[in-house]
C-alpha cells in the first residue's frame, strides 16, 4: 500500500455526530466497510484568504447494514454546515437539463398530475420545477438553500426555504391541498433523519398520490467501484432492498423502479400508500433478487486497489514532466483528490463550469478552481476526468484538447487514458 501524502497539515479536524445504528431500520449491526480518515466537506470550497479558518475536515467512514442493506456514512455533519451555502448548481450541466426536462414531462403526463399540485424538496436551481411547470403541473418547491432561492426569485415559481419534512408537509396540505406528485431527487440521500422525509411525504400525498424519487443505486456504487461518491453531504446510499423496509415502516410501498443512467447509475423509484391500488411491478422483484447477488468484499478490495493506481499514474506522469489539471469540481471530485492523497504538486487546478465554485480552492489538497477559459487557452497534457460520470459529454465538447495531443485520464470505472498514445 501507498503512504498517502498528508494533507491533512493545513486542515482543522472537526469532531461530527457518530451513528452506531442504521438510518433505516434502526439495527446496531453495522459492517465497517472503508475508513476514509479525515475528509473535507465535498462542496466546501473555500477561498484563499479562508484557508487559515474554513479548511475542515470531518472523519468519514462508509458502513453497510447488515440486516437491511442500507449503505451509509457513520459521521453525520450538521445540515446548516453543509447546505446553507451550497454551491451545487444542477443547470451548468446539460446532461442533468435534458434528464430533468425529459423526467418533468413523463411523470406528469404518466400520473396525470396536469393542474394538480406537485412538490418538489430539494428543488436546487429549478432544474426540474420548471419542465414540471411547462407540463402544466401547479408547483411548490422546498429547499433550504441560497441557490434555491435566488432561482426562485429570478424563475418566478413558489419556494419554501425550510427543509422537508412533516411539519412543513403539514402547512403546505393545510394551504394547497394535497399533493398528486411528491417529487425528492438525489436528496434523500442527503438527510440524516430520512423518517422524516418519509413522514412528510405520506404526510403531504394525496390517497391516490405517488412519491418519484432518484437516488444514486447501490448495486452501480458497487459494482463500479465509486469509492469517490462517498462523502458527508451524500450519507446514504440506498438499494431496492433497504428502500422497501425503510417505506414499508410509514405504510408505503416501492411499486415500481427503473434503472437510471445519470449520475453513474441511479434508480428512479415510485412509491404509493399501502392503501392504493397501484400494483408493484416485476422490475421491483427482480431488482430485489439481484441485490443479493452484490459482492461487497469485492468492492472494499477494488477501493484500496484504485486509490493505488489513480495515484501511482498521476504521481509517474509529474515526475515525468507532464503537466496534469483535474477536470469538473463535482463533489466526486474533492473526495477522489484527497483520498488519493494528490494535492497542488502535481495537479495545477480544476477546471469547472459553475461560476460558484470558479475562483474558489479545493479543501484539503489546496487546489484552485478555474475557468474553462484558462483551460482552453494554455492545454495541459494531461487532464484527470474527475466529473467521469459525465464523460460522453466532456469528450465531445473537448475535441481540440484531444485533436491537438492531450489526454484524459478517466479514473473510474476502471482506470482508462483517451487520447492519441
Amino acid at each position: 500500500m501507498f503512504k498517502q501524502k498528508d494533507t491533512s497539515k493545513a486542515l482543522i479536524p472537526i469532531d461530527s455526530t457518530e451513528r452506531t445504528t442504521c438510518r433505516g431500520c434502526g439495527s446496531s449491526d453495522l459492517q465497517l466497510l472503508i475508513d476514509y480518515g479525515l475528509m473535507p466537506l465535498a462542496g466546501g470550497f473555500i477561498k484563499q484568504e479562508e484557508v487559515a479558518t474554513r479548511n475542515i475536515a470531518y472523519p468519514l467512514r462508509l458502513a453497510r447494514c447488515v440486516k437491511c442493506t442500507l449503505m451509509q456514512v457513520l459521521d453525520t455533519v450538521a445540515p446548516e454546515k453543509i447546505f446553507s451555502q451550497y454551491s451545487y448548481a444542477s443547470s451548468t450541466t446539460r446532461t442533468l437539463i435534458d434528464h430533468f426536462e425529459e423526467m418533468g414531462a413523463e411523470i406528469v403526463t404518466d400520473f396525470n398530475a396536469r393542474g394538480k399540485l406537485v412538490v418538489e424538496f430539494g428543488c436546487n436551481d429549478g432544474v426540474l420545477m420548471r419542465p414540471l411547470e411547462k407540463a402544466g403541473a401547479r408547483m411548490i418547491g422546498v429547499d433550504p438553500s441560497d441557490v434555491a432561492l435566488n432561482a426562485s426569485r429570478q424563475q418566478g415559481w413558489p419556494l419554501i426555504q425550510d427543509y422537508f419534512n412533516e411539519i412543513v408537509a403539514a402547512q403546505i396540505r393545510a394551504e394547497h391541498g394535497p399533493a398528486s406528485i411528491v417529487v425528492g431527487n438525489n436528496v434523500f440521500a442527503h438527510v440524516d433523519d430520512i423518517h422524516a422525509i418519509v413522514r412528510g411525504v405520506a404526510t403531504l400525498l394525496d390517497k391516490d398520490g405517488v412519491y418519484v424519487f432518484e437516488v444514486h443505486y447501490q448495486g452501480d456504487l458497487v459494482n463500479t467501484v465509486q469509492f469517490d461518491t462517498v462523502y458527508h453531504e451524500h450519507i446514504s446510499y440506498y438499494s431496492v432492498t433497504a428502500l422497501v423496509e425503510l417505506l414499508s415502516r410509514h405504510k408505503m410501498k416501492v411499486i415500481d423502479v427503473k434503472r437510471i443512467p445519470i449520475h453513474a447509475g441511479s434508480i428512479r423509484v415510485t412509491a404509493a400508500p399501502d392503501a392504493s391500488s397501484r400494483s408493484v411491478t416485476q422490475n421491483v422483484i427482480q431488482m430485489l433478487e439481484e441485490e443479493k447477488k452484490l459482492d461487497i468484499g469485492r468492492f472494499v478490495r477494488q477501493v484500496h486497489a484504485r486509490r493505488e493506481t489513480i495515484r501511482k499514474l498521476i504521481t509517474d506522469l509529474h515526475k515525468a514532466g507532464r503537466r496534469i489539471v483535474a477536470y469538473g469540481a463535482a463533489g466526486r471530485m474533492t473526495i477522489m483528490l484527497n483520498y488519493c492523497g494528490l494535492g497542488a504538486d502535481v495537479i495545477e487546478y480544476v477546471l469547472d463550469m459553475s461560476p460558484l465554485r470558479q475562483g474558489k480552492i479545493v479543501p484539503g489538497v489546496l487546489i484552485p478552481i478555474v475557468a474553462p477559459e484558462v483551460f482552453h487557452n494554455m492545454l495541459p497534457d494531461y487532464a484527470i476526468m474527475t466529473a467521469w460520470n459525465y464523460e460522453p459529454e466532456i469528450i465531445a465538447k473537448e475535441q481540440t484538447f484531444l485533436k491537438r495531443g492531450g489526454r484524459f485520464i478517466v479514473p473510474l470505472p476502471d482506470v482508462r487514458v483517451i487520447g492519441e498514445v
